[in-house]
């Protein structure tokens, strides 16, 4: 697994894993045959890349890489790319994706542009003197924003297929690489789903960081379905709470966690 710690040992000249330390800092999915899979090991924040537009932003996978994250109490920020097609058609609107995950819930959220370089030294400061695990689906700009800051890397930098607006895979699998000043990025693999189905439903809502400050609900085990009195439900109603947020909440709560 990319970012493990091992022990190795020679013998008659070959390497050998004696052992794989204790791993701390992991992001998780559920695989596609209902296994957990760990993506990316030992690290401090996991970074999740994603383009407001070529491919269009894919919010669903935002909430669900940022679910695993917090189930896991792993360190999360937000990098919104490509904002230098802010003014086409299909682009995501930067305000109310800053105010519903900066505001809102809590995190960092750097903008960035690989063309014209703006937020590029953000993203610099962000990850200095980390190990980061970079997630997002294909195409976001991952190895993008890491040429960025690192051009005499040659990374091979992946498109969208013009049909599906989908990106294709150009980062098989996930590699480490050292930037200095104690700085790594870890680059994983596009991906076209996130299952968090190893969170139990009970769990869910504390994944959703803005449900905590919402107040406290009248019944202990509320899953801010329909319950009277559930302040997450009324903080959706007066919109301190994104109502886009609460439905992919509400999505995952009701997702089948049976293969």
């Amino acid at each position: 697994m990319c970012g493990d710690v091992a022990t190795v040992v020679n013998r008659q000249g070959a390497w050998y894993v004696e052992k794989i330390e204790t791993r701390k800092g992991i992001l998780e999915r559920t695989s596609p045959v209902g296994k957990r899979q760990v993506l990316a090991a030992n690290i401090d924040l996991v970074v999740i890349v994603a383009s407001i537009a070529s491919p269009p932003l894919r919010r669903g996978f935002v909430d669900r890489a940022l679910a695993s994250a917090e189930w896991n109490r792993l360190p999360a920020a937000l990098v919104f790319n490509k904002i230098d097609l802010r003014e086409t058609t299909e682009a995501a609107d930067l305000t109310v994706l800053e105010k519903v995950y900066g505001k809102q819930a809590g995190y960092t959220v750097v903008q960035t542009s690989t063309v014209t370089g703006e937020g590029i030294n953000s993203f610099k400061n962000l990850i200095d003197g980390k190990t980061v695990a970079l997630a997002g689906i294909s195409a976001a700009g991952k190895t993008s924003l890491i040429q960025a800051i690192h051009p005499d890397l040659n990374l091979r930098i992946g498109s969208v297929n013009a049909k599906t607006t989908k990106g294709k895979h150009t980062t098989v699998s996930a590699r480490l690489i050292p930037l200095g000043n104690e700085t790594f990025l870890m680059d994983t693999p596009g991906l076209r789903a996130f299952s968090v189905d190893h969170i139990p439903k009970e769990e869910l809502g504390y994944c959703f960081t803005e449900f905590e400050g919402a107040g406290r609900c009248r019944f202990r085990n509320c899953l801010h379905e329909t319950e009277p009195g559930c302040a997450v439900l009324e903080a959706v109603e007066n919109g301190t709470i994104d109502k886009e947020r609460h439905l992919s909440y509400l999505k995952l709560l009701h997702e089948d966690n049976t293969f």
